[in-house]
């Protein structure tokens, strides 16, 4: 390790000189030698590779910054991989792992993927130093960002009230040690965080937050725990959900925002949005039933399958599993199908993927942050064109490969084994064409699954609402209020 700590130490003055000087080429030139050494070719060890690849996160970073395009920055999305690469090092640098983690949601904000960001902001918060600093602060320009989107006046005034506690938070600290944070968090800054506060006062200060709001359950032992578990990991289709796990955002109370239609038109769109909300929330539960292995046992009887003696598992709580995935993969097609319409598209193969909307120019020109979004969350669920790297690769591992995942369910055969046996066969494999993954990897991947289908349910209720506040209407179209007939 000792004759790595003066390469190491050189790349980061250097890079450090060429960033703060705008030096754009000679960044380009460390980012191919370091690109050298942390491939799967080189024998640099995991610790090593790890500080690289965070060195390299930081030039992306910072190329990206020179480009205006948002929509398909290559920069930003090198920058994200090589947050996630950072993660999947057996033997990483820990000490840097609060900064990467906030880093990373920094990268997924600029791309306005706000709900992927707030639990690393959030895991910031929990350390000490840099991090926690920018943590604060990230979070308090994020949720009042975002704020400014939302449509429901209870949801603006809690992102606001917790934005302006998380910058209090930070002002309150004896000292600020990170120069830029010191500076933007200043009254007379100019920052947006920094009039919001000049504006708000202290008008907050009284007001509870959400763990103090008044609502309680009143639910069966059994709906207790299945609310409970949904609130802690944050799946309610409830953006209150990723400020708090309070009792009171245990509800999928996001509609359908108000939108222009022609006179006498149904509330088709919003009756759309509201049959993929009913899907997502049904195929959760089954979810849960499948990770808490309820089902009816008899099902499993006299069956007479063909055990492949690798730990092969076929009870009915993995095909509840196995059947909520395909359900959330169905809700994700279903997002780009109401976006045809809405936007008037009139594309000839709709799915959520990469390839759908780099096709899809019109999105592009909207120049909406929550298109943007969703176009760089449906890369996650693409498989890149060339076979022997895909894009998901970089994932955490609970989303390792998910999109290979969802077209062996779809089209192929999942054998799900015990993880006791992983990797272990018996036979010679030449007829096996299964796509092999272990329970607890398929309850993981189903976890990321889940949060990133509510997430994009969220990103499309936000990008209609971006453009019908940023449409004149016609005079030929009514506008639809939010607030239809309900069952």
């Amino acid at each position: 390790m000792n004759e790595w700590n003066e390469p190491i130490a050189s790349f980061a003055k250097n890079i450090d000189t060429c960033i703060e000087c705008g030096d754009i080429d000679s960044l380009t030139r460390f980012s191919d030698e370091i690109k050298k050494i942390i491939s799967d070719e080189s024998e640099a060890p995991d610790f090593v590779k790890s500080v690289l690849t965070y060195y390299l996160a930081n030039i992306y970073q910072h190329l990206g910054v020179t480009e205006t395009n948002r929509w398909n920055n290559s920069n930003y999305g090198n920058a994200i991989i090589c947050h996630r690469k950072f993660y999947r090092y057996s033997n990483l640098a820990h000490e840097l792992l609060p900064q990467v983690e906030v880093n990373h949601a920094n990268t997924l904000q600029t791309l306005y993927r706000t709900f992927e960001a707030i639990p690393l902001w959030k895991k910031g918060v929990s350390y000490y130093g840099d991090a926690e600093e920018v943590g604060l602060y990230r979070l308090a320009a994020g949720l009042l960002w975002i704020s400014h989107y939302l449509y429901d006046e209870e949801h603006i005034y809690y992102y606001q009230l917790y934005a302006y506690n998380y910058a209090k938070k930070l002002l309150a600290k004896d000292n600020i040690y990170h120069e830029g944070i010191k500076d933007g968090i200043k009254i007379d800054s100019g920052s947006e965080v920094a009039l919001f506060l000049q504006h708000v006062q202290n008008s907050f200060d009284a007001d509870p937050d959400l763990f103090a709001h008044s609502y309680k359950p009143d639910y069966s032992k059994e709906e207790v725990k299945y609310r409970s578990w949904c609130k802690d990991n944050v799946l309610f289709i409830n953006p209150l959900n990723d400020l708090e796990s309070a009792w009171v955002v245990d509800h999928d109370v996001l509609n359908f925002p108000s939108y222009s239609t022609p006179v006498f038109e149904g509330p088709y769109l919003s009756a759309s949005f509201s049959s993929m909300k009913n899907e997502y929330c049904y195929n959760r539960h089954l979810f849960y039933e499948g990770l808490n292995r309820k089902y009816v046992q008899f099902t499993d009887k006299d069956k007479y399958l063909t055990d492949t003696q690798d730990g092969v598992i076929y009870e009915g709580y993995i095909e509840k599993i196995k059947s909520a995935l395909k359900g959330c993969f169905s809700v994700l097609d279903k997002i780009s199908r109401l976006l045809d319409k809405y936007y008037e598209l009139n594309s000839s193969k709709i799915a959520f993927n990469r390839q759908w909307f780099d096709q899809q120019k019109k999105l592009k020109d909207q120049n909406n942050p929550f298109l943007t979004a969703l176009f760089w969350l449906s890369k996650d669920f693409t498989q890149h064109d060339e076979d022997k790297r895909r894009p998901s690769y970089w994932l955490d591992d609970s989303a390792f490969e998910v999109r290979e995942l969802r077209n062996e369910l779809e089209h192929g055969w999942v054998r799900v084994v015990s993880p006791d046996y992983e990797g272990f066969s018996t036979w010679k494999n030449d007829h096996d064409y299964a796509y092999i993954i272990t329970s607890d990897e398929l309850n993981n991947k189903g976890m990321h699954v889940f949060k990133q289908t509510r997430n994009a349910l969220i990103y499309l209720c936000l990008a209609i609402n971006y453009t019908e506040k940023s449409t004149k209407n016609d005079g030929k179209s009514v506008t639809l209020s939010s607030k239809v007939p309900l069952i």
